[in-house]
């Protein structure tokens, strides 16, 4: 019973193999367009937060009128007005908004960098230490760099999105070429 099970898994692997391969490519073209054009992904990171405050502010608004009754609801319906704000704030003023989004970043890596060098310190005596004290001196340099540069909001967010877009795409590329040398074909594909 459990090889038709397998047999199911490996046939559907192979059958939307060419669906990873599409994305990957897609993503992995796109991520490098957007390596390219930095200042065009930053924008796209903001109106992307932007679109995303407005859905989140939506529905927010929506819940606290179907869902919640009394004081909640109109907590709910003032967290729905702030995401609207928040959206419509990142929509008219996309410049202010990247240099808060990136301010907010660096802050972000700051304390993050600062928790691992604790976390090293604390850990000194356990093999590996080390690796946890280069992750944050290089964490708390990337916030102080990022916050310290005034050019940072015009290329900061894009490199963080074309990044990630970048390796998404790589990710769907991998898994396709797994899936044609590693996973054999059910009896079914056969």
């Amino acid at each position: 019973m459990k090889t038709v099970g397998n047999d199911l898994v490996r046939h559907q692997l192979h059958e939307n193999r060419k669906w990873y391969l599409g994305l990957g490519i897609l993503l992995t073209l796109f991520g490098i367009v957007l390596l390219a054009s930095l200042p065009f992904a930053t924008l796209s990171a903001v109106f992307l937060f932007g679109t995303l405050m407005m859905i989140g502010g939506m529905i927010h608004f929506i819940a606290a009128f179907k869902i919640f009754d009394g004081g909640f609801r109109w907590l709910w319906a003032l967290f729905g007005i702030l995401y609207l704000v928040a959206g419509y704030y990142a929509f008219t003023t996309p410049v202010k908004t990247a240099i808060v989004l990136t301010h907010i970043l660096a802050i972000i890596l700051i304390v993050a960098g600062v928790i691992r060098l604790f976390n090293a310190f604390i850990f000194r005596a356990f093999q590996g230490w080390g690796w946890t004290l280069f992750s944050g001196i290089l964490t708390l340099a990337t916030g102080v760099i990022i916050l310290m540069s005034p050019e940072a909001p015009f290329w900061v967010l894009g490199l963080f999105l074309a990044v990630d877009i970048l390796f998404q795409g790589i990710n769907y590329l991998t898994l396709a070429s797994y899936i044609k040398r590693e996973v054999p074909k059910s009896s079914a594909d056969v």
